[in-house]
């Protein structure tokens, strides 16, 4: 996978987003935008950082999910941006789920399970192996590990879980995190190529059917489980969905119980670190 050097951004880019600003506004909500609009086709996400493009144009380019085109990247203010088509006239599952028919649901649901299923299809290379780590190979970022750092990347599931219960040694995780997770954590996964957010606030909705799944700075190489669990770490905005979802993909409730366990005691364990 090629991804070109971004250009520096300066004045001009700079020019667009302020005309964007005036004319559209912000994109997202509260006090943390995602990004920009600069005309009625393009949007800019600023700011980003490497794993999200990575894995955008590695599934854009080997799965036929529908994926908002990159257009070109700058460096803005010393950070990623990403300039991409805007996708028109849709809104949020999270907004519209309520609104949708019975039928819509159904269809939704299963669209998305399609592109699970496409995603958990891709192969890692043979250099990748049983790395869990971002598209390329390189650092990771997750949410649920750490709020804005990048972590990694591991050379094993084992390694990525010793990060999960901060370096606790094997013998002692059942003592401080229970036994669920002690469980869990001493099996064996192979690794899936993971969106590793596929919350209802990312997927687009127009006229009842998903047009695009966005923000994929959580994606790479994860433990096969990890879009399961991670699909309801905000599963509290639409339960019915994800009750949904769970009978049209693979379950891994004895691993979601696992990572609710450390979400309650040790959510974002590297947030500590300095």
């Amino acid at each position: 996978m090629q991804i070109a050097a971004p250009a520096t951004g300066g004045l001009w880019l700079s020019l667009r987003i302020k005309y964007g600003r005036w004319r559209y506004g912000f994109i997202g909500a509260g006090l943390n935008p995602s990004g920009f609009r600069v005309s009625k086709e393009r949007f800019i996400k600023w700011p980003c950082k490497q794993p999200e493009l990575e894995g955008h144009q590695y599934a854009a380019e080997h799965t036929d999910i529908p994926i908002p085109r990159v257009c070109r990247t700058y460096m803005w203010h010393g950070r990623l941006a990403i300039e991409m088509e805007y996708v028109a006239g849709c809104v949020t599952l999270a907004a519209v789920w309520w609104e949708l028919t019975s039928k819509q649901r159904q269809h939704v649901v299963e669209q998305v399970a399609d592109y699970i299923k496409a995603l958990r299809a891709l192969k890692p290379s043979s250099t990748q192996g049983a790395k869990v780590s971002a598209t390329s190979g390189g650092a990771c970022r997750d949410v649920r590990v750490a709020t804005m750092k990048t972590f990694g990347p591991f050379d094993d599931v084992s390694a990525f879980h010793r990060c999960l219960t901060g370096g606790v040694d094997d013998a002692s995780v059942a003592k401080v995190f229970g036994e669920a997770v002690a469980d869990i954590h001493a099996r064996d996964y192979e690794t899936r190529f993971t969106h590793g957010d596929l919350g209802v606030q990312n997927i687009l909705i127009r006229s009842g059917k998903v047009v695009s799944i966005i923000d994929w700075e959580c994606s790479g190489w994860y433990p096969e489980y990890w879009e399961y669990t991670k699909a309801h770490y905000n599963s509290v905005y639409c339960p019915d969905f994800y009750e949904m979802l769970r009978e049209r993909i693979p379950r891994y409730d004895d691993e979601l119980a696992a990572e609710r366990a450390l979400w309650q005691s040790f959510d974002q364990p590297l947030n500590g670190e300095r």
